[in-house]
C-alpha cells in the first residue's frame, strides 16, 4: 500500500504557507543562492538546530515530559528524524539523518516555528491537552509544503525546470543546484509541472519464490495529469514482467522508452518512461509523448529494462 498524501492543502493554507515561505527567503537573503542557504535561512528564522540522537527512550521522556507541561512536540511522520519544541524554538536533528534529507528536514521543522498558527501552540503551558491526530497531521503538511516552497525557493526551481529538456536528467540537475535529495526534487519537478507526468517512487525490489517485487511507496502525479486520467490506480506491486515493473533498473538507470496508459475517457495515451535507482528507492518518471499512438501499445511488447 502506498503511503498517504503528505503534500497537499488547501488553497488559501498554501497562499499562506507561500507568502510565509517568501518572507523567510528575502529575511533570509536566500534568493538566487545555490545551493539554497538552509543554515542562514534557519539563522533568519531564529531556529537553533541541536543534533541529538532520537532513539525510543529519549523520545519515550521528551513525550511524557511534553504531556505534564502541556507543551504540542510536533515530529515528522514515519520515521523521527526531527522533532521542534516551539517554546525554546530548538529543534532536536538525528545526528544519524542521511545528508541528503538534512536541508529539507531542516526547513520542516522551520516550518512548525514560522508558521504563526502553529508556533502559538508553544505558549500553552498549562494546557494539558495535546493536539488532535489530524491537526497535527495538517500541520506536518504545511510543514511539508513550506520546506519545499523555500528549499526550492518558490517558482525559481518551476521556471529552471521548464528551460531543461523534460525527462529525468532534470530533476537531477536541479537536485544538485539547489542542495536537495532527489526524492524531494523529483516530486517537486512534477508537483509543478504543466505537463501531464507522474513519478511512481518504488522501494527496493524484494526476491520472493516469483522473483522481484517493488512496492509502490507513493505516486505524485501533476495537475494536468490528474485532469486528463482522475485518480489513476497504480499498481501496488510490480515485477519485471510487468509494464511499470519492467522499469525498474537493475543498476542504475533505464533508458527512455514508450508506454501508453489509458485516460479517463477510454483513450490510450503514449507516454516516455524512464527510470533511476538509488539504495533506498526507485523512481519511475512518465511524462506525455506529443506524438500520436499508431496502434496498441502492448505491456507485453514493452523492453525490458537496461542496466
Amino acid at each position: 500500500m502506498s503511503l498517504p498524501d503528505d503534500s497537499s492543502v488547501a488553497s488559501d493554507q498554501l497562499a499562506e504557507i507561500r507568502a510565509a515561505a517568501d518572507r523567510l527567503l528575502r529575511e533570509g537573503g536566500a534568493l538566487g543562492c545555490f545551493p539554497t542557504p538552509v543554515d542562514q535561512i534557519m539563522h533568519a528564522a531564529k531556529v537553533e538546530i541541536v543534533p541529538l540522537q532520537l532513539d525510543d527512550g529519549y523520545l519515550d521522556r521528551l513525550r511524557q515530559k511534553a504531556e505534564a507541561a502541556g507543551t504540542a512536540l510536533l515530529s515528522a511522520l514515519s520515521k523521527v528524524w526531527g522533532i521542534f519544541d516551539p517554546k525554546a524554538r530548538v529543534a532536536f536533528i538525528d545526528p544519524e539523518t542521511p545528508k541528503n534529507k538534512l536541508p529539507f528536514l531542516k526547513l520542516h521543522e522551520g516550518g512548525h516555528a514560522v508558521l504563526p498558527w502553529q508556533s502559538i501552540f508553544g505558549i500553552f503551558e498549562d494546557c494539558r491537552k495535546t493536539l488532535d491526530p489530524d491537526v497535527k497531521a495538517q500541520f506536518e503538511r504545511e510543514a511539508n509544503v513550506f520546506a519545499s516552497e523555500v528549499l526550492f525557493q518558490r517558482n525559481t526551481f518551476t521556471v529552471e525546470a521548464r528551460d531543461l529538456a523534460v525527462g529525468l536528467k532534470a530533476p537531477l540537475i536541479l537536485a544538485r543546484r539547489y542542495g536537495a535529495s532527489v526524492y524531494a526534487t523529483v516530486r517537486r519537478y512534477v508537483s509543478t509541472s504543466d505537463r501531464a507526468c507522474a513519478v511512481l517512487v518504488y522501494d527496493p525490489p524484494i526476491v520472493g519464490p516469483t522473483g522481484a517485487v517493488s512496492m509502490l511507496r507513493r505516486a505524485v502525479t501533476s495537475s494536468a495529469f490528474d485532469l486528463q486520467f482522475g485518480a489513476y490506480r497504480w499498481p501496488g506491486a510490480v515485477t519485471p514482467a510487468d509494464q511499470f515493473g519492467s522499469m525498474v533498473p537493475v543498476r542504475r538507470m533505464t533508458n527512455p522508452r514508450s508506454l501508453a496508459l489509458t485516460d479517463a475517457n477510454g483513450d490510450r495515451r503514449r507516454f516516455i518512461a524512464e527510470a533511476f535507482r538509488t539504495p533506498h528507492q526507485t523512481f519511475v518518471l512518465l511524462h506525455a509523448d506529443p506524438r500520436p499512438i499508431r496502434g496498441v501499445v502492448l505491456p507485453s511488447l514493452v523492453a525490458p529494462p537496461y542496466s
